[in-house]
């Protein structure tokens, strides 16, 4: 169909009819800025080749080196980018080397990720050493003061006993520390500490931030209800199993038992000597 030249006639038409020419309309365009898309980018190509061949083999292409980038190392001197990587992804692969140094610097920031550079005892290069793993809850809703109580319960024992503590606790967050406790064991032996060696050296509770809701009252009126929320940290350090406390408080029962003697030695009373009667005093 045909468009008059009069625009009141066009506007007579309905919406339906009209719409198919609209939409071809605008699928015509579409293509044309795609095709010209297509050349320009053949175009690009073609004059990138032909400039390619005018310079030669000989003559190398102008571009950084790879060395001249700063991909930075970590902790242990290994470099954090792929510095062997094509001229394509140079530019990705500095992004991400960035990325990875911004990482080793906020971890180093920090003293419980900074770990010691040791020699192992047959000799050889210096290998990274962890002494005592941090690893901490997220905040959930929870008084502080209530879990201050589970904390104090574990500080001071081995992983196993502190387990086991929360194991047969009554306390609604028990399960949470439990799981805790568990997956902190796990990363501090993927750290290379000793499992059977594990001691909760520290635990404290650290206040999160407060939800309040709507608490309805009596006559249409309203009140604000707060939520507290907390958070609880730990470390796990290498030291002495229940089974060596209990065996160094039995040495020392029975050095405390044979320093006092037995029934069979007899103790020489030694003479009492007055003060009186030492020399200096004879005046």
């Amino acid at each position: 169909m045909s468009r008059s030249a009069d625009p009141a006639l066009d506007r007579s038409f309905s919406s339906s009819a009209r719409a198919p020419g609209m939409m071809d309309g605008l699928f015509s365009r579409m293509r044309t800025i795609r095709d010209g898309a297509s050349r320009l980018a053949t175009g690009n190509r073609l004059e990138r080749e032909r400039a390619s061949r005018q310079r030669g083999p000989t003559e190398p292409a102008t571009r950084a080196p790879a060395a001249e980038v700063d991909m930075g190392v970590d902790s242990e001197g290994n470099p954090l980018a792929d510095v062997s990587a094509e001229p394509s992804d140079l530019a990705f692969e500095a992004r991400r080397a960035a990325q990875r140094k911004k990482a080793v610097l906020r971890t180093q920031r920090k003293r419980w990720s900074v770990p010691r550079m040791a020699v192992p005892p047959g000799g050889g290069e210096a290998v990274a050493v962890y002494d005592e793993h941090k690893y901490s809850t997220a905040a959930f809703r929870i008084s502080p003061r209530k879990l201050k109580m589970l904390a104090d319960q574990i500080g001071g024992k081995p992983i196993d006993h502190a387990i086991l503590q929360m194991q047969f606790s009554g306390k609604k967050a028990s399960k949470r520390i439990k799981s805790t406790l568990a997956l902190a064991r796990e990363h501090a032996v993927q750290k290379g500490l000793r499992p059977n060696h594990l001691v909760v050296a520290e635990a404290w509770v650290g206040k999160g931030r407060r939800y309040k809701t709507i608490e309805p009252k009596g006559r249409g009126k309203t009140g604000i209800r707060k939520h507290p929320t907390a958070r609880l940290s730990i470390v796990l350090r290498e030291g002495k199993t229940w089974e060596a406390k209990e065996r160094k408080a039995l040495d020392l029962a029975r050095r405390r038992v044979r320093s006092i003697g037995t029934a069979g030695v007899v103790r020489v009373a030694r003479p009492v000597v007055n003060a009186w009667k030492r020399p200096g005093w004879n005046w």
